[in-house]
């Protein structure tokens, strides 16, 4: 696992990478882990920012250390008070309890942003998408042409995911988010980030519930899906991104 401070440089990382990706503004100059000339004296900075709105240009030091203390704000506020034009703080911290560094955070244009530590491990959810419910169209074509309704359309009766499974005699044997948490036990230990694709065929004849009266049923010959394990507990960097830039709007009066 990695270490809190280690974290909030990695989050100040994932920061500036969201910005060379591209942002709702117009970015004149971004860099990392350098040094930023002031009316005085050059300083170090973590993230410098620059952008344009259109009308006013910004700048924005992004700063990332383990614990907000009254030292820390004095130490970026001298940063922001030596660069000329419109220059707000920000600081990526543990969330802050102690109103006095609020207070004054609030008071120097210093946007404190209050991220948790880092959990004891990383937290993955499965996230399913492009699910493809695969019918027996033969057996389906036929079933229509029995019940005499030629080519009209025949509808599962709820969201597939939430549809349950039948066997032959119309006994519920399974749901498809059954199927789903099945080979989401079975791959707990798939890569965060790895996408997989699945193929779940039936060896024995499985149905899914219409809402046509003469056709109830339609015969399933495979349920396809991918299948992804997702961290929960990293915020992607444009989210962060686009938080910063309503702060610092918001303290500009925009």
């Amino acid at each position: 696992m990695m270490d809190t401070k280690l974290y909030y440089e990695q989050v100040v990382r994932d920061i500036y990478e969201a910005i060379g990706r591209g942002t709702a503004v117009q970015t004149l100059a971004v860099r990392h882990n350098s040094l930023l000339q002031g009316k005085t004296s050059e300083h170090q900075t973590d993230v410098y920012w620059e952008f344009n709105d259109g009308e006013l240009t910004y700048k924005t030091v992004i700063q990332a250390r383990e614990t907000a203390t009254l030292d820390e704000l004095f130490a970026l506020l001298r940063i922001i008070r030596d660069i000329p034009g419109h220059t707000v703080g920000v600081l990526v911290t543990q969330p802050v309890y102690k109103k006095d560094i609020k207070d004054m955070a609030d008071s120097a244009g210093i946007i404190l942003y209050e991220l948790f530590a880092p959990a004891a491990q990383d937290i993955v959810e499965p996230v399913i998408e492009h699910v493809r419910i695969n019918v027996d169209k033969e057996w389906v074509k036929h079933e229509k042409e029995k019940a005499g309704i030629g080519d009209e359309q025949v509808q599962v009766m709820k969201q597939p995911k939430y549809a349950f499974i039948y066997d032959g005699q119309g006994h519920c044997v399974d749901s498809v988010q059954g199927i789903f948490d099945s080979y989401s036990k079975q791959r707990r230990g798939m890569p965060a980030g790895e996408k997989q694709a699945i193929a779940h065929t039936f060896h024995s004849p499985a149905f899914l519930q219409t809402n046509h009266a003469l056709v109830p049923f339609v015969k399933l010959t495979s349920i396809e899906f991918d299948l992804e394990f997702v961290k929960v507990n990293e915020l992607p960097g444009e989210e962060m991104v686009e938080y910063i830039l309503s702060k610092v709007f918001r303290y500009f009066g925009r």
